[in-house]
């Protein structure tokens, strides 16, 4: 790393700050007042930016201040050092006061039934002085967040997957994606269920592009189906379960929450790709606060309770596999 030749750079931290705000806001307008700047304070500073950077950052269009290619890298980047240093912010206060801290988690339906709230709960008898904020979005949100030092750690399913290439994966344990539907539906009557028979009910699918998403309309294509024609996308679970519960949909849903839900149950046809690992997703090159540190060894001990009792689970149905 060329040091020197840092110190030497016209490119400071606030250059950054103010391309952030741009970018956010969409006006040089919005932006100074966000900064409490004057606009003739914003457009200089980003000149210097632009000067300092080799290339205009962004273009001004009828839909406001658009990033460049150029400015688009850059912002990448000004996310990322921002993170880190909001981060090292965090850790020397913990450092100096061990008892207090902030961490924050991102969940997506996987691992925010079971595993996140016994692991919180610990964390809060063992540290009560710490904050925790959960927070519940569509995986390429919370994975956004987690690239820019908006979250600390992400608890879902990790896959070997283009939205998670560029994330550290720690796998903690391993269960299936289940077919549930209301314990009246008629699919429980069925002596031998199948994809054929399933297709043409009404189903809860998950969000379109997610690793999930796409091994479920494989399993169809695979039966030789097209996906079910009359389908509800949808991510939260208290609406997936209002849909399945109320409304007669089928839905795919892990099988730590299906055993847990009341009304509900599971068909014994099994999926073939849906068996998920279950874990923590980091940030490759940002290192934890003590905080975010200690949740994470709590959640590897929770996963592991959670492992075992999933296999000692009893299924409430004789499995068959992927009948078409």
């Amino acid at each position: 790393m060329d040091l020197r030749g840092l110190l030497a750079t016209h490119l400071k931290l606030r250059h950054l700050v103010l391309v952030l705000a741009i970018a956010e806001q969409g006006s040089l307008v919005r932006a100074a007042e966000e900064l409490y700047l004057t606009q003739p304070a914003l457009s200089r500073a980003l000149r210097e930016a632009e000067h300092a950077v080799g290339a205009p950052l962004f273009e001004r269009t009828g839909r406001g201040m658009v990033p460049t290619p150029a400015g688009q890298a850059c912002l990448e980047h000004a996310r990322a050092i921002i993170g880190h240093l909001s981060t090292l912010q965090r850790r020397v206060d913990e450092l100096t006061d061990p008892e207090v801290g902030l961490v924050r988690v991102g969940a997506h339906v996987t691992g925010a039934n079971l595993l996140l709230p016994r692991a919180v709960a610990r964390l809060t008898v063992e540290r009560p002085r710490v904050e925790v904020r959960l927070r519940e979005a569509p995986p390429e949100t919370l994975i956004q967040e987690l690239g820019s030092g908006d979250l600390d750690l992400l608890v879902g399913r990790v896959t070997d997957h283009p939205s998670t290439a560029r994330l550290r994966l720690v796998p903690l344990y391993r269960e299936e994606f289940r077919i549930v539907a209301a314990s009246g539906h008629p699919a429980h009557a069925l002596p031998e269920v199948s994809l054929q028979d399933l297709v043409k009910h009404r189903w809860v699918v998950p969000l379109a592009n997610t690793p999930l998403r796409d091994q479920l309309e494989q399993n169809f294509r695979n039966a030789g189906l097209a996906p079910p024609a009359q389908q509800v996308e949808a991510a939260a679970p208290a609406t997936l379960r209002t849909l399945v519960a109320e409304a007669g949909f089928l839905a795919l849903m892990p099988e730590s929450m299906a055993v847990a839900e009341p009304g509900l149950q599971m068909l014994g046809l099994h999926l073939t790709g849906l068996a998920q690992q279950v874990g923590l997703m980091l940030h490759p090159d940002r290192p934890l606060t003590p905080s975010a540190l200690l949740l994470a060894e709590i959640l590897r001990d929770v996963g592991d309770e959670i492992g075992r009792e999933l296999e000692d689970t009893t299924p409430t149905a004789p499995a068959k596999r992927n009948a078409v």
